[in-house]
């Protein structure tokens, strides 16, 4: 397994140091879209030139990286126990060679970690059939994570024996708004933004559900997978529209462009139970893959 290790390593180091093309890409349009000579136009500038020296030097992109969240597609016989001990043991191998952790936080996380093995880096396992072991890393940082909201939809006549109705889609399409204009309050959240969103009849699920979307590519048009669940199918057309609209309206946060992204779906909806979650990333979304035979 001495290779997995040297794989969880390099995942880091690449995750920490770039943002994936969809993401850069966007980032390029949105400064052209600013006027010449604008403050928006040498704000993404200077976002443009960031990411391209960090990629070239390997250094972290953004010093805060957060707590990492993997998602492990495990084929069948092979131990989670023993994977999951590489993933943490990679996860100080990384952290000790990149220093994308500051000490306080590196002695507040790796130090609880150190004792129990739990709970850093948070890892979440899928057993399937194939033969390849899929490693999904997600680094998201501290200041996103507070700009997150969870919402609580009581209201009737949002949903129809699980089927979401255009009252609820208004509900939802109104935390996300919400969210986002709290994360512009957040001065230490920088913009533009990408939002993951749950919709989901418990808590934990939305919360969860929520911060997958963020794996998914700012151009996508479809489930995740090709075999994903129905039931955690969204309406793409929906995500445009609220992203949209969030983008045409007056922001504070000096930039013409609020939104890069807007990633839902949705778990099976009780109907006196109805959650939303709404995951902010920053302009660094950081995610990446590892496949390992």
């Amino acid at each position: 397994m001495l290779k997995l290790l040297d794989g969880i390593v390099e995942l880091y180091k690449k995750v920490a140091s770039s943002v994936p093309p969809d993401v850069e890409k966007a980032v390029v349009r949105a400064c052209e879209a600013e006027p010449q000579d604008s403050a928006g136009r040498g704000t993404l500038t200077a976002l443009i030139d960031n990411i391209r020296t960090a990629r070239a030097s390997k250094k972290p992109v953004c010093l805060d990286t957060g707590i990492p969240v993997f998602w492990i597609k495990i084929p069948r016989g092979l131990s989670q126990k023993e994977i999951g001990d590489i993933v943490i043991e990679g996860t100080a191998a990384a952290d000790k060679k990149i220093g994308f952790h500051s000490t306080e936080v590196k002695e507040s996380l790796m130090g609880s970690a150190a004792i129990s093995s739990e709970g850093y880096p948070i890892v979440n396992f899928e057993e399937y059939e194939g033969a390849s072991l899929i490693i999904d890393l997600l680094l998201n940082g501290a200041d996103c994570e507070n700009a997150g909201r969870l919402f609580t939809l009581a209201a009737d006549g949002l949903t129809d024996r699980g089927v979401i109705q255009p009252r609820g889609y208004d509900a939802i399409a109104g935390c996300i708004e919400e969210a986002v204009g709290a994360a512009a309050a957040e001065v230490k959240v920088c913009f533009p933004l990408i939002a993951g969103v749950g919709v989901g009849s418990a808590r934990e699920q939305v919360t969860a559900l929520s911060k997958r979307q963020l794996m998914r590519k700012l151009n996508d048009a479809g489930p995740e997978e090709k075999n994903e669940e129905k039931n955690r199918e969204f309406d793409r057309e929906f995500e445009s529209k609220v992203m949209m609209k969030i983008n045409g309206t007056a922001n504070n946060h000096g930039l013409k462009t609020t939104l890069f992204g807007v990633k839902m779906a949705a778990a099976p909806i009780h109907p006196a139970s109805f959650f939303v979650d709404v995951t902010i990333s920053c302009w660094a979304l950081r995610r990446g893959r590892l496949i390992w035979s």
